[in-house]
């Protein structure tokens, strides 16, 4: 391994840190999701269930998990409570700093670890359009958003370099390019046997021609945030410079560094070839620097240039859509201001999506799907999805259970189960309840009052056989 990085080994403060480093695993690291809970809350919840958690001091709400802990088996993670997300992949999207309301793009999306991330630091407000070219990541991204319960996100499958100009402007803009993945061998090394010169050179074409395009659909005064876990400069710097110089005074490098977070300063010359000497803003983050993966950054700020006009008639914005509303809040108990700023759409054959109402869709390229999915239509019964009932059943009033461990346990492997009749106080009759653990929904089951069973309507594809409680 370490002989395919000598050619780095010059730009390396420490090379025996780095080889060091780069031999070890990667230490796990999660955030807490700030639409379902708060990170002392998850820290708690998790400590007495026998998991501390380490705060990464750089990024409030993030923890590295012991060793032994299997994060994508526990039932917070499954809840929704929290997202894995490597640590130094955290950066772009605390640089690109998303705000309730703006227009946000991320132009390479999938699998959504930094949409979900952005999405949640944008509290479920504003426009966050996810694309990305590949439609089977970005389905899986789907479940990443899902899960997280992101009503403000709004799917498209496309060539980013491509987009079109009718997609309008954006206040900030993601573009976390495919790259080499060199910084990612703590994870899966044979990522090294498919990195090469020529494969850079030959990537840094497609980095290239999306970073020019966010130029173009990024406002004036706006920010981009270009990224790569790879340390080519060839797919970095050099891209970052190709950028600048062609695009003279309507961009400007601005600093990129992180309190506590340890960076070296971006290459302003590789080779014998000297670069645009504002590259020593961007960042460089190696491995042995804080025990994570590699990485790159840069901070663009569009300063000038001609900004697309934007007609009203260009976009989508959510009706008064209610259907379905009553249905639920009759059944669950809920209060009306719940669905306060949230309006329902009717997207396809599939059913209807929930959405944040100051979204602001484009009618052109094709959207896959907007928001959250809601419900199915053309049912007998209103059955709202797993994910809708993640985010809104902890209003739920009745028609709510609460879960032993043990009954957990059968829940998450779609079992059917027996309850207590005191756990069935607040449920009404046979039908649909929102089932939940330590106070967290994660889905509906159908409560027989006969039997005094549920059963469980956890979707198959989210079940695990092997929970941690």
């Amino acid at each position: 391994m370490t002989d395919y990085f000598e050619r780095y080994r010059d730009l390396i403060d420490d090379w025996a840190g780095f080889v060091a480093a780069v031999q070890r695993p990667l230490p796990t690291t999660i955030w807490a999701n700030p639409l379902k809970i708060t990170p002392k809350k998850l820290q708690s919840l998790m400590a007495a269930e026998g998991v501390d958690l380490a705060p990464v001091s750089w990024y409030p709400g993030s923890f590295r998990l012991p060793e032994a802990v299997m994060p994508g088996l526990r039932w917070e993670f499954l809840a929704g409570l929290y997202q894995v997300q490597e640590e130094v992949a955290l950066l772009p999207a605390l640089l690109l700093n998303p705000q309730p309301g703006e227009r946000v793009l991320d132009m390479c999306a999938a699998p959504g670890n930094k949409t979900a991330q952005m999405g949640a630091m944008m509290a479920n407000r504003g426009t966050l359009l996810a694309n990305d070219r590949n439609s089977g990541r970005m389905r899986a991204a789907r479940d990443v958003l899902n899960r997280i319960g992101l009503v403000n996100v709004t799917t498209l499958t496309w060539d980013g370099s491509s987009l079109p100009g009718e997609i309008g402007q954006f206040d900030k803009i993601m573009v976390d390019v495919p790259c080499t993945c060199e910084g990612t061998c703590r994870k899966d090394t044979s990522v090294l046997g498919r990195s090469s010169l020529a494969a850079s050179q030959k990537i840094a074409r497609i980095q290239t021609a999306l970073l020019r395009k966010a130029v173009q659909l990024c406002r004036p005064g706006g920010r981009i945030v270009y990224a790569t876990c790879t340390f080519a400069p060839e797919e970095n710097e050099l891209v970052v410079d190709a950028i600048l110089r062609e695009s003279g005074d309507v961009l400007r490098l601005c600093p990129s560094t992180v309190p506590g977070l340890v960076a070296s300063p971006g290459l302003t010359e590789w080779q014998g070839e000297s670069l645009h000497p504002d590259l020593h803003l961007t960042s460089r983050i190696w491995p042995h620097q804080n025990d994570t993966g590699g990485f790159f950054v840069a901070v663009l700020e569009k300063v000038g240039g001609e900004r697309y006009s934007v007609d009203g008639d260009r976009f989508f914005a959510p009706g008064d859509f209610s259907l379905g509303f009553d249905d639920v809040i009759e059944r669950f108990g809920m209060d009306t201001a719940v669905f306060h700023n949230l309006t329902i759409v009717p997207w396809s054959k599939r059913g209807v999506y929930l959405v944040n109402q100051d979204q602001q869709l484009p009618t052109r390229p094709r959207l896959d799907a907007p928001g959250l999915f809601f419900m199915r239509t053309g049912q007998r019964y209103t059955k709202i999805t797993t994910a809708a009932t993640m985010l809104l059943g902890q209003h739920a009033t009745q028609n709510r259970i609460a879960l032993t461990p043990e009954q957990i346990q059968a829940y998450l492997q779609r079992q059917t189960f027996s309850v207590a009749p005191s756990q069935t106080d607040a449920c009404t009759d046979t039908g649909y309840v929102v089932v939940c653990y330590q106070g967290f929904p994660l889905g509906l089951g159908v409560y027989h009052t006969l039997s005094g069973q549920v059963e469980s309507h956890f979707p198959k594809a989210w079940a695990r056989a092997d929970v941690q409680l």
